[in-house]
Formats: C-alpha cells, structure tokens, sequence
C-alpha cells in the first residue's frame, strides 16, 4: 500500500510538471494484467480487451492527478473501477447483441474425459450466467469473486454504501444459482 502512494504522489507530481511519468509507467506496469483480465471478462475478442484496457490506462493516466486516495482506499480497487466502468461504456456505445466470458480452465489432478467435459460444461454455464446478469450485478461479482476486492473497496470503488454492495451481492449470487439450475 504504502508503495502505491508514493508511486501516486511522484506520478501525481511528475505528471503536473508536464513530465514523462517514469512513476506512472511503474504503476501501469503493475496494474496491466489486471487491467487486461478485467477487460477479458466483458470482451471475448482479445483485440476489444486490448483497445478497452488502452482506454482504460489513458482514463487512470487523465484522472490520476485528481484522484485525492483516502487513508482507507485502494488504489488497486480504484484501476478496478475505472476498468470496469471503461469497459461499461463501451459496451453501451456498441450495443453488442451478446458478449461471452471465457470460461477460465479448469485443471484437476488426474481429470478423465468425462471430468473434463462435465466441468468445461459447469464453466461454460457459470460463464453464461454471468453474462446474462445485470450490469450492477455482473460488475459485483467480477469485482468482489473474480477480483478479490474487499466490501469496503467496492463499496469505494462504485460509490455505494457497504451495505448495498452485500445485498446486491447477495441477489446477483441467487440469481447466478437460479440460472445454472434452469
């Protein structure tokens, strides 16, 4: 944490003295996996991950010398958000008829044929399952289950109380249980 203030106070600085951001390229370069995966999940096309995760890093970079990071906040969950939320706004100007999640692999000790194609079919339910949610819903679960972020940092992150962030949780795990059972 304390690394990711002062990599955010030298970018901060360097980028308002009109500076190349050797900071900066240092945070990006930490974030851009993550970045990229966020990206993955609401693109099936490598390419549309690419170009969102490109305008997600000119966001961070255009919005980073206003970020004021509170003691309590995470910058990792801030990329998440503002990653999130690119991707968001591009699939609102598409208007794709469908976008599909790429179910992650799912490896076992010693799989058989038949373990295999059993959870290749689980995952491919769940990936569906989680396409079809709502868009408040689906940002929930990447970012608590997919991310790992904490209540509070969601919470932060998509301006919403603690609270809201369980509930609709809470209603976007039902509702991912109702769809794989059907």
């Amino acid at each position: 944490m304390d690394i990711d203030a002062n990599l955010l106070a030298m970018a901060k600085r360097e980028i308002q003295k009109g500076q190349d951001s050797k900071a900066f390229e240092k945070l990006l370069l930490k974030y851009e996996k993550l970045i990229y995966y966020i990206s993955r999940k609401y693109f099936t096309s490598h390419d549309d991950a690419l170009d969102a995760s490109q305008e997600a890093a000119v966001k961070i970079y255009n919005a980073i010398t206003k970020l004021n990071m509170p003691e309590t906040g995470s910058l990792k969950a801030w990329v998440c958000t503002v990653t999130a939320r690119t991707c968001l706004d591009i699939l609102r100007k598409k208007r794709p008829e469908t976008t599909e999640l790429i179910p992650e692999t799912i490896t076992e000790t010693t799989p058989s044929a038949e373990t295999i194609a059993l959870a290749n079919e689980q995952a491919q339910k769940l990936a569906t399952a989680i396409q079809n949610l709502s868009i408040d819903y689906k940002t929930i679960i990447i970012l608590r289950d997919m991310q790992g972020l904490s209540y509070e940092e969601i919470a932060t992150a998509l301006n919403i109380n603690s609270g809201t962030v369980k509930s609709r949780l809470s209603r976007a795990r039902l509702r991912l249980r109702d769809m794989i059972r059907d």
